[in-house]
């Protein structure tokens, strides 16, 4: 059995803020990998806007983005890799600590919301604390208890749900784990064999 709840923090505490105010009604969300390397967080992300170069322009001046590329645009829609600052990095890692799993990030109104997985309530309220330590006013919302994992509601992309019900088989959530992180790797046919704070926390958007 595992906690899953959704974690929301305003923009101006993590990231992106210049870009809303700039644009109030752009919409962002994590398609790619959330947490690579403590230097590389959250390089792929989905933006909707007006004006995906206005959008754009206001990303490249936001002071909380290191780096950024266009890397295709759709009508109102825009794909951008890019790097967070320090501030950002840190506040992924530590809701990335404690056995706990980002399943999903996304941005609007000048909020993100980050929807997480842990092994039990007890890793969640260690992240909470964790975050509220070091300064930043997240607030726990959704807690509900998951045993599996159901088609409907899950919020998840078709490769998302496959990673995260084999994780669960296997009894990489249980405490103690049943299975390792290489494990899960060669059954769901990885080339590389990621860490287990990058599997823990890319599992689900890799």
């Amino acid at each position: 059995m595992s906690t899953i709840a959704e974690i929301a923090l305003p923009a101006s505490e993590f990231a992106l803020r210049e870009a809303f105010s700039r644009i109030p009604g752009a919409r962002f969300e994590i398609v790619g990998v959330v947490a690579h390397d403590a230097e590389h967080v959250m390089p792929q992300m989905q933006a909707t806007a007006s004006d995906i170069a206005v959008l754009q322009s206001a990303l490249e001046t936001d002071p909380s983005v290191t780096d950024v590329t266009l890397l295709t645009t759709r009508g109102n829609r825009g794909l951008f890799w890019m790097n967070w600052c320090e501030t950002g990095r840190k506040i992924v890692h530590l809701l990335a600590e404690s056995d706990t799993t980002v399943l999903a990030a996304h941005a609007a109104n000048s909020e993100w919301r980050f929807r997480i997985q842990s092994g039990d309530r007890d890793a969640l309220s260690s992240v909470y604390e964790s975050c509220r330590d070091a300064g930043y006013p997240v607030e726990i919302q959704n807690v509900h208890e998951q045993t599996t994992l159901t088609e409907n509601s899950r919020g998840l992309t078709t490769q998302q749900y496959e990673t995260l019900q084999t994780a669960i088989d296997r009894g990489y959530y249980d405490i103690p784990r049943n299975a390792t992180t290489e494990d899960l790797a060669d059954e769901l046919g990885c080339p590389i064999r990621p860490s287990r704070s990058d599997f823990a926390v890319t599992i689900a958007v890799s």
